[in-house]
């Protein structure tokens, strides 16, 4: 049976949702980033004419690492850092990811003074398996239905979601945890795999009566990030593992 310690992170995206859409300028965004992490996002560049027609969580400004790995792109209503896997031997742990997006997002918000009301945190692990549908189906159907219907199943998958306010220090908000698992593959060249995809977000019913300020931007990833290792062994145990999240 495939296990937690079997997948590796394919992507990681930490997000900022920013309401006040008229305090976004393409080239402030540039230069913020830049001043700080210039030699970080030396590869390319693309700023964009945004008209107010299109919709906020359109990416005017992208800035890319020189290998590809790491991007910035953002427009008037979200503010994504993402970091990537671009090749099979590039691989990081989750708190290596987030250590290199998570200061991207608060330089931005302690320059800029933007109000942010959501976060969001999305992580993309990948193992590869040669019958990824019949894998994930023994791992979550019972005998019976493994004989039907899910029988001879070419793709498979399983989406949960869940809220809940989380147990930890300085977290005074609820999530919704958001757990996707399906066979392919990421690439159209790559081997079958499994592509387990977490998605760890604020709730938007509670954006107006929350305010994120650089702090509680880093108390939220940090958080994030530990319920999204603990979620993912709950849904692809280890022998001896002993999850206790409400993932």
């Amino acid at each position: 049976m495939v296990t937690w310690k079997e997948f590796t992170i394919y992507s990681v995206q930490t997000v900022i949702f920013t309401p006040d859409h008229s305090a976004f300028v393409g080239s402030r965004v540039v230069a913020t980033i830049m001043r700080q992490f210039g030699d970080r996002f030396s590869g390319d560049m693309q700023v964009l004419p945004v008209p107010q027609d299109v919709p906020p969580e359109f990416p005017a400004v992208v800035l890319k690492s020189r290998d590809g790995s790491q991007e910035v792109n953002a427009g008037r209503g979200r503010f994504n850092c993402v970091w990537k896997a671009t090749g099979p031997e590039a691989s990081v742990t989750l708190r290596e990811a987030l250590d290199k997006c998570v200061p991207v997002l608060q330089h931005y918000v302690r320059e800029t003074n933007v109000g942010v009301r959501r976060l969001g945190l999305v992580v993309q692990r990948v193992c590869p398996n040669d019958n990824p549908a019949l894998t994930l189906i023994r791992r979550f159907c019972n005998e019976e239905s493994q004989k039907e219907p899910f029988d001879r199943s070419s793709t498979f998958e399983i989406h949960n979601h869940k809220e809940y306010a989380p147990v930890y220090e300085g977290a005074d908000f609820r999530i919704n945890s958001w757990v996707r698992c399906q066979c392919r593959s990421v690439e159209s060249e790559s081997p079958p795999a499994i592509l387990a995809t977490q998605d760890l977000n604020t709730l938007a019913t509670d954006s107006q009566e929350r305010q994120f300020d650089a702090d509680k931007i880093g108390t939220f990833f940090a958080m994030a990030g530990e319920e999204a290792e603990s979620i993912i062994t709950k849904y692809f145990p280890g022998k001896n593992d002993h999850a206790n999240n409400n993932g």
